[in-house]
């Protein structure tokens, strides 16, 4: 630094790595809804704190859009990509083709950062790591799916993408002021447990460790944040799980070769991912109950939030009648039985990728019954 240059002892030294940014906005800004912190700011200050920005691509049909966020959005060095919302996908197809073709015609690009609302971009993430490429994420984690939050290096919720915070999300350099007492990480990892049951996620460690670094109410950054006062560090994520099993505050089971993180008072056999436990098919009745709870859901919850008609709000009501006796099976039992609704037209996917009951299944209540009852019986 020069003479007349502020003292930075804060700032991490910035790595000469490219990376590229690939911003879907139209489908990131319904899922930031009510999310004050400067998103596009954010991004740059985030992206720059990683390496240098070779590209920031972002789409939208921005026809619809205010020809002041153009502009602004062209100051901070982002290139507006227009893309036609007419054809479904247009812009996952879009942005995973210029994706790829970045990976090839800039080798140098080591980084790939991708700002997604809820969509499903798994095989494209597989192709850029099998390239040796690093994938970010940023997103809600509350709508990303299990798989999405394993497959990536790394997953950034969107309400923790703040610009102050930026310099502190890279779990692989954390910063000494970054940290989490020990009874602060094991409130954060049963909140994780917790919330990933709620939403019908895996509870596999991988995805535990994800959920608890996007949880907005604690510092965690992995494992090397936790402080455990006249305790050396522990060595990973599963030597901390390991002490926090042996306290009792949470059990671990190894199903089909994957370890899985269960409360104390849930029954892994019953709750796990991987259960075996055979049940007897659902019943008339249970349907019933299964189309009452999916009614209930979409009655009680804010059609303004973003997670309104989403499956998991919808398993959430439903595994509700679970807890209280009324459904006895597994909960992959029970998502398949909500995918069942979806393949007999009683729900209907949207564009956003929530849920609506059909229209007339009121009328045809018994008929729509009796249809699950045979394909149950198959």
């Amino acid at each position: 630094a020069t003479p007349h240059s502020p003292p930075t002892p804060c700032r991490r030294h910035r790595s000469h790595k490219e990376v590229a940014v690939f911003w879907d906005y139209e489908n990131v800004k319904i899922a930031a809804q009510g999310i004050q912190a400067p998103l596009a700011e954010s991004l740059v200050e985030y992206s720059q704190s990683q390496g240098h920005p070779r590209l920031k691509i972002v789409y939208a049909n921005w026809r619809r859009e205010k020809e002041s966020l153009v502009r602004a959005l062209y100051s901070l060095g982002f290139e507006p990509i227009h893309v036609s919302t007419g054809k479904e996908n247009s812009v996952d197809v879009k942005l995973t083709v210029d994706c790829l073709n970045t990976a090839y015609q800039y080798p140098q690009v080591q980084q790939f950062i991708i700002v997604t609302g809820d969509r499903d971009f798994v095989p494209l993430v597989n192709a850029l790591k099998t390239l040796e490429k690093r994938v970010t994420l940023i997103g809600r984690a509350e709508v990303a799916s299990s798989q999405l939050l394993l497959s990536a290096d790394e997953f950034i919720d969107l309400e923790k993408l703040d610009a102050s915070e930026t310099e502190e999300l890279s779990p692989s350099q954390p910063q000494l002021s970054t940290r989490i007492s020990y009874e602060d990480a094991v409130a954060c990892l049963l909140a994780a447990i917790n919330l990933a049951r709620v939403q019908g996620k895996s509870t596999r460690f991988g995805a535990i460790d994800r959920l608890m670094r996007a949880d907005v109410h604690y510092a965690y950054q992995g494992v090397a944040s936790i402080h455990k006062s006249g305790q050396p560090p522990f060595a990973n994520f599963s030597a901390f799980v390991d002490a926090v099993a042996a306290a009792g505050k949470i059990q671990i089971r190894t199903l089909e070769g994957f370890k899985e993180l269960f409360l104390p008072d849930e029954d892994p056999e019953a709750e796990s991912e991987f259960s075996s436990q055979e049940f007897e098919p659902l019943t008339r009745e249970q349907w019933h109950i299964i189309l009452d709870q999916v009614k209930q859901a979409l009655q009680e919850t804010d059609p303004e939030h973003n997670s309104y008609g989403r499956f998991m709000s919808l398993f959430f009501y439903v595994r509700l009648a679970k807890k209280e006796g009324r459904l006895p099976h597994s909960n992959e039992k029970l998502k398949q039985s909500l995918s069942r609704l979806v393949d007999l037209g009683i729900l209907k996917e949207q564009n956003n990728r929530s849920f609506r009951i059909t229209p007339d299944w009121q009328e045809k209540r018994e008929e729509y019954l009796q249809q699950l009852s045979e394909v149950e019986s198959i």
